[in-house]
């Protein structure tokens, strides 16, 4: 039986190499050599596989390599090399199809809106809008003086923690330099983050199991505002059920492309003061709340992956133009920008965060969420700080119920809801 075993994992190991081989010769090989061009299957496939060597390192270093660093590395490398600037539109992806999608990404990230769990954690909510702010006034400031207007109003909503951000900025930034800026500060500030949040997360570790070895700690309680929200939500709901048996892939679909398009309608209503942007994510939040639209609708109309796979191509699409005295002026542009931003998140989120009743490392901790990138970032680095500090299991679930819901509420203010608004308002007040 093993034997039997052996035999077929060699035969699957070699179609796989077959299939590496064949995608090598008749694709890459012979376009780079000029016997043949670019096909739809060949630079999707490419730029699929891209993506998938970025995850793959990050998973295997656990997150401290970011999988969006080495996917722009391979893209910038491969526009250098053989990839043709319009390698999206090679892989049959219109243009302005990306631009939607977001808008339909940002429906989904309202409805994973939790009212109550944000007014459980209001603390954390506080903090970390505190440590956005002292990005915003900081890099807009001081960054601006440095820098210039531009490229400090282009980089400072990613850096208050958004993917979405990014995009937002890179559609109305003025230069192909500062599209790429827009992208390229998210892409690198996890470098930043990632260890800061970490030290920040384990001394928080060690405080807390001092308490609790002594006898000292007190679990937080739930809070009766809390209940009232979760109460007043319930009530909310005003469309009629609609029955489980008529919902499929595309109703979901349908809800949100109804939603985007509504907020499209009141961009235009006002003028684009309030981007169609921050529209699709106030819309995804009260759709959800009153019944319209399902709550992690894309993950439910089984959509996901390939919308994101999308909006991921489009973003690393846009390095096409980005060449080695653009990659020099970046990271020098970067330097600057992540320093001031540390510096305004710890000016602004410590403080409050020791008035509130907080520690320094967790004030800091949750200030940093921002440029920790949000979920699963959140996550891993907090569970990774339990284990590293509890000698316990009952110590490693002190650590875990004690830091992860306040670090996973911090990512979504940040990085899920707070960013999108954030270079929302940046874009009409700015561009």
């Amino acid at each position: 039986m093993g034997q039997q075993k052996t035999a077929k994992s060699w035969i699957g190991y070699l179609l796989i190499a077959l299939m590496v081989g064949a995608y090598g010769y008749f694709g890459l090989y012979k376009i780079a050599i000029g016997e043949a061009s670019w096909d739809v299957q060949t630079a999707f496939l490419t730029m699929m596989l891209l993506i998938v060597i970025g995850e793959v390192i990050s998973t295997a270093t656990k997150a401290f390599v970011p999988s969006m660093f080495i996917t722009a590395v391979l893209f910038v490398i491969g526009f250098w090399t053989i990839f043709p600037t319009d390698i999206l539109q090679q892989a049959g992806i219109a243009a302005n199809l990306p631009t939607f999608l977001v808008m339909m990404m940002v429906v989904h990230l309202g409805t994973m809106l939790n009212l109550r769990e944000l007014v459980e954690q209001w603390k954390t909510v506080l903090v970390t809008l505190a440590g956005m702010l002292g990005i915003l006034v900081i890099v807009l400031t001081l960054g601006a003086v440095v820098l210039g207007k531009e490229t400090a109003a282009v980089a400072a909503p990613p850096l208050t923690g958004g993917f979405v951000a990014a995009m937002m900025m890179q559609s109305v930034a003025p230069t192909e330099r500062l599209a790429v800026l827009a992208m390229a500060v998210y892409v690198l500030q996890g470098f930043v983050g990632y260890p800061l949040t970490s030290i920040c997360l384990k001394r928080e570790g060690r405080r807390v199991l001092d308490q609790f070895r002594k006898g000292e700690y007190v679990a937080e309680s739930a809070s009766k505002s809390a209940d009232k929200i979760g109460a007043l939500e319930a009530k909310m709901k005003v469309f009629p059920t609609f029955p489980d048996k008529y919902k499929s892939d595309f109703t979901h679909l349908v809800t949100m492309a109804v939603l985007a398009v509504m907020s499209g309608y009141l961009d235009t209503l006002t003028g684009g003061n309030i981007s169609k942007f921050v529209w699709a994510l106030l819309l995804g939040v009260f759709a959800a709340a009153m019944g319209f639209i399902d709550k992690d609708v894309l993950v439910r109309s089984r959509s996901m992956g390939f919308v994101y796979a999308i909006i991921m191509m489009f973003v690393f699409s846009q390095l096409n133009a980005c060449t080695p005295d653009t990659v020099v002026q970046l990271v020098k542009d970067f330097a600057v920008l992540i320093i001031l931003s540390t510096i305004g998140i710890a000016v602004f989120s410590i403080p409050l965060g020791k008035k509130l009743g907080l520690s320094v490392p967790m004030s800091f901790a949750l200030g940093l969420g921002s440029i920790a990138g949000g979920f699963p970032a959140s996550y891993t680095l907090s569970v990774e700080a339990a284990k590293v500090c509890a000698n316990t299991e009952e110590e490693y679930q002190v650590l875990e119920q004690h830091m992860l819901p306040k670090t996973l509420v911090s990512g979504f203010v940040s990085a899920t809801s707070g960013s999108v608004i954030i270079a929302g308002i940046v874009m009409s007040l700015f561009f």
